[in-house]
């Protein structure tokens, strides 16, 4: 059962399953298509309750694109979620697709303050014909990867 917040909005956290590969399940998250912008540790709260729901293997897809100064957060949101990743044993890799500059920054930074491993098996797509190129590579099969490239 999803958290509260999206009982009510389905896309308030913008958590997505999408399909699967290899065995895990995909979810998608756009940090410029939530609508919770509170940084008092509620968001935190309802990002775990998703994640904790999942009990199996999944692959958590961060959409980058569009993203505007309201998106960004601050670090000890970001470290919270990092905590809240270590110590899922069903995550299986991290893609970001569409990167900018301030989320390869965080997790730059990020990757000096923890030898998570989260850290390691975070994936950067590039937007474009790249982004097509490498996800096909990676075994998206051709129904997700047409609803990846839509969002």
């Amino acid at each position: 059962m999803p958290c509260q917040k999206c009982i009510d909005n389905p896309a308030y956290h913008s958590f997505v399953e999408f399909g699967g590969l290899a065995g895990a399940k995909l979810f998608y998250t756009a940090p410029a298509k939530t609508e919770d912008f509170n940084e008092d540790g509620t968001k935190l709260k309802n990002i775990s309750t998703h994640v904790s729901e999942i009990g199996e293997p999944w692959i958590w897809v961060v959409d980058c694109g569009n993203m505007e100064m309201k998106h960004y957060t601050e670090i000890s949101f970001n470290i919270g979620v990092l905590n809240l990743l270590s110590s899922d044993p069903n995550l299986k890799a991290v893609w970001v697709i569409r990167p900018n500059i301030w989320i390869r920054t965080t997790i730059s930074i990020l990757q000096t303050i923890s030898s998570s491993e989260v850290l390691r098996d975070i994936i950067f797509y590039e937007p474009g014909l790249p982004m097509y190129i490498s996800l096909k590579a990676a075994g998206l099969k051709s129904k997700s990867l047409q609803w990846l490239l839509s969002q």
